[in-house]
């Protein structure tokens, strides 16, 4: 019992213990250490732990992980650099206690507990950080604050890294989150450093300013005249696409055109040549109908002759057969007369029947003879009626054989007309230029013969005093050295050549001859009289009846009193000699 008592009091005794011994313990965790002072004297304890007895020691935890110590300077409180401006400043630094004794123990006496506190650091170390950014920053300028950012922050470093030891931190590294130029606003005028730094900044800001307008000015222009010259070269593009679609649309036109042309002639060619082989065919079909029509009727005509010309001969046979049987009798019955004569004294009335028999034969013959060369001028009759029927018939088939050809000969023109009429307009000026083209020399030289028989030609100029021309005619020698000058009317116009003129007025002539000879006369000159006799009779007055003309030209007269004048005659290259029918003339123009 007593055992038992013991073992239990015991096991009590460790249960107690045990609990006093965790209650007692204290362990530090990986990212935390502690210095226990008191009795034993100072102990740090990382990654271990150690006995806290109450009222006997004291425990101060040290934070080891890695804490932001956030600066800020901006605005009023901005950094001022080098160069006198003002530059707003955001630094991170990254701060730790060493992970040795010496520094927690450091840590631990100089820092406490605020490192377990990131802002109650911030609060003790921030005037450290804030004096060796304006350390740093008044050495650089702006510009080397912007380009050389890495050296800034190594700078700072270094200036805080000795400050922050004297505490058992390590300054991991520092970043630079924000460096700007600090609004001119914040800049006091009254303090010098602002003051030049103000100036500084409102000498920069204008400049570029300026810099920036003419930046801006020059970049308009040109982009102005970019959008020019684009705006041109668009529309030259456009242009030429529209002049490439146009010659692409004109080059389809016509092609597609040639090709309708093409496929038009052929189909009409095609239509041609299918209607002239359904002619032919049919021709053919035709011409062996008419064949066989005309055989079957060769063939019954023969027949016909055939049994007509037996039927006159089987006649004429029979009607030399009744000719002799007549020839016969007649001796037979004659044989008979004499016979009889020689008994003349034969009872009468049997020579009466004999010679009542022998007529009655007679009769007989002679009617049958008349019989047989009727039936012989019938068939006769037959078979030439059968011969104009036959000829006739075959008049008639080829009659029928000829309408029919004709019909379809009509046909086939008229499917080529109808091709003709399907055909491109085009295409059938091209034909009609193909056949005056071919008829143009006949219709050249017809004309020119009446030019071929003129002698000589004068040409007249007189300016502009002819209505209706340019002053230019010419004049056509008769036989006798003189002429008549018919004006063109208008017909030469001074655009073409003299030659050119001169050919043209030549059929004006031919065209007008007769009218002016005709008025010619009716002035009282004679057709084809020499101009100078026409002239010598018009200054001494035409005739007794015939009035003067005091001077005074008549509108379209050759030659005024105002002062017109002929000019002398113009040789021109020779045409071939041929009478003239009209006057009789012959000459070289």
């Amino acid at each position: 019992m007593e055992i038992i008592f013991l073992a239990g009091f015991g096991t009590l005794a460790l249960v107690v213990i045990g609990f006093i011994f965790a209650r007692l313990y204290v362990r530090a965790p990986k990212d935390l250490a502690f210095v226990k002072t008191g009795l034993g004297g100072q102990k740090v304890v990382q990654d271990g732990g150690a006995l806290k007895l109450p009222v006997l020691h004291d425990i101060t935890w040290v934070n080891l992980r890695t804490l932001r110590l956030e600066v800020n300077r901006q605005r009023e409180a901005a950094m001022i650099t080098f160069d006198r401006m003002r530059v707003d400043i955001g630094v991170e630094f990254y701060v730790r206690v060493k992970p040795n004794r010496e520094a927690i123990a450091l840590a631990a006496q100089t820092l406490g507990e605020r490192t377990l506190e990131g802002e109650q650091l911030r609060e003790l170390v921030e005037a450290k950080f804030v004096d060796a950014l304006r350390g740093v920053a008044a050495q650089m300028k702006l510009d080397d604050l912007h380009e050389k950012r890495t050296d800034f922050v190594q700078k700072v470093q270094n200036a805080v890294a000795g400050d922050l030891e004297q505490n058992g931190l390590e300054l991991e590294s520092v970043s630079l989150t924000t460096l700007d130029q600090t609004s001119a606003e914040f800049f006091n005028p009254n303090n010098a450093f602002d003051a030049e730094g103000l100036t500084r900044l409102t000498e920069i800001t204008q400049q570029k300013a300026k810099e920036r307008n003419e930046i801006e000015q020059e970049t308009r222009v040109a982009i102005e005249q970019r959008n020019l010259e684009a705006d041109r070269r668009a529309f030259e593009i456009s242009q030429e696409k529209d002049y490439a679609r146009l010659e692409t649309e004109r080059n389809v036109a016509n092609y597609t055109a040639e090709t309708r042309a093409e496929t038009a002639q052929k189909e009409a060619e095609a239509k041609r040549l299918e209607d002239e082989a359904a002619i032919q065919a049919t021709l053919a079909v035709e011409r062996k109908q008419i064949e066989s029509d005309r055989d079957v009727e060769l063939t019954r005509q023969d027949k016909a002759i055939t049994v007509a010309t037996k039927s006159q001969e089987e006649s004429l046979a029979a009607a030399e057969a009744n000719k002799a049987r007549a020839s016969a009798v007649r001796e037979e019955e004659q044989v008979k007369t004499v016979a009889r004569v020689a008994e003349a004294e034969r009872q009468k009335a049997v020579a009466i029947v004999a010679a009542q028999e022998e007529a009655e034969k007679n009769a007989v013959g002679v009617t049958v003879a008349a019989e047989a060369e009727r039936q012989a001028s019938e068939d006769e009759a037959q078979a030439t009626l059968i011969t104009a029927r036959a000829s006739s018939e075959a008049t008639k088939i080829a009659a029928e054989a000829d309408a029919a050809r004709y019909k379809v000969e009509a046909e086939g023109q008229e499917a080529i007309n109808a091709a003709r009429n399907v055909l491109d307009d085009r295409i059938i000026a091209l034909e009609l230029k193909k056949a005056l083209i071919e008829v143009m020399p006949e219709v050249m030289a017809a004309s020119m013969k009446a030019v071929e028989k003129i002698k000589d030609i004068r040409v007249i100029d007189f300016g502009q005093g002819m209505p209706g021309g340019n002053g230019l005619m010419p004049s056509l020698a008769g036989p006798n050295g003189g002429g008549t000058g018919s004006h063109a009317g208008g017909a030469l116009q001074g655009g073409g050549s003299l030659p050119d003129n001169i050919v043209q007025s030549l059929l004006n002539y031919r065209m007008q001859a007769p009218l002016v000879d005709e008025l010619l006369t009716d002035l009282g000159f004679k057709a084809g009289e020499n101009p100078n006799t026409m002239l010598h009779r018009l200054s001494q007055g035409i005739g007794d009846d015939q009035p003067r003309d005091n001077g005074t030209a008549r509108d379209g007269d050759p030659v005024g009193a105002a002062g017109e004048r002929v000019a002398e005659d113009v040789q021109t290259p020779a045409l071939p000699k041929q009478p003239n029918p009209e006057s009789g003339a012959e000459g070289t123009a």
